[in-house]
């Protein structure tokens, strides 16, 4: 009875009541061990952002890695271990968990390629660094914005870079730099 008792509680809590002849205990078990990890899960996010918001990276890592192990479809989640990565300068790490986050939510490519350049450049990875770049300028990302971050001050005048942008501008109907500006 009691047993009985505990799996229509916990059904009713998960919106699933428990019908006596369908099995109870098992469509209880399912419920509150899928309500248990969503808890769990909950609990190891804000844990992992009170790390990151303490400045404390390497345990923010770790934090968001374990709420990752629990649901590893949350591209903001696989960012946020990113910058906790990358601010604890395990910068290879950084840029799997960018490049994860871009893969599970396209939302994610203009934040990310520029996450991923600026761990390369951290690195000293300037290959990469410059083909992130590259890639961030080509989806859209401003030139002065990008290469105004002190993190691609190095990239400045890097010809590729600057090849990107021309294109850039002159594909949306700008002058190139020092030109002018196209009248309207």
């Amino acid at each position: 009875m009691l047993i009985q008792a505990l799996a229509l509680a916990c059904g009713l809590a998960c919106d699933e009541p428990a019908v006596a002849a369908e099995a109870p205990l098992s469509v209880a078990a399912r419920c509150c061990a899928e309500s248990r990890a969503t808890d769990l899960h909950a609990t190891a996010v804000v844990r992992a952002r009170n790390a990151a918001r303490d400045g404390e990276w390497n345990e923010a890592a770790e934090l968001w890695r374990d709420a990752l192990l629990m649901n590893d479809r949350v591209a903001a989640h696989w960012a946020a271990m990113g910058d906790a990565l990358l601010n604890a300068e395990r910068h290879r790490e950084a840029v799997a968990a960018y490049q994860r986050a871009i893969q599970v939510d396209a939302r994610f490519t203009d934040r990310g390629t520029r996450a991923v350049a600026r761990a390369y450049a951290r690195m000293g990875d300037d290959r990469q660094a410059v083909r992130w770049l590259e890639q961030a300028l080509r989806l859209g990302a401003r030139a002065d914005e990008l290469l105004g971050d002190e993190s691609f001050r190095r990239y400045r005048n890097e010809p590729r870079l600057l090849g990107v942008v021309r294109r850039n501008v002159y594909r949306v109907g700008h002058d190139a730099p020092g030109e002018g500006h196209a009248s309207t």
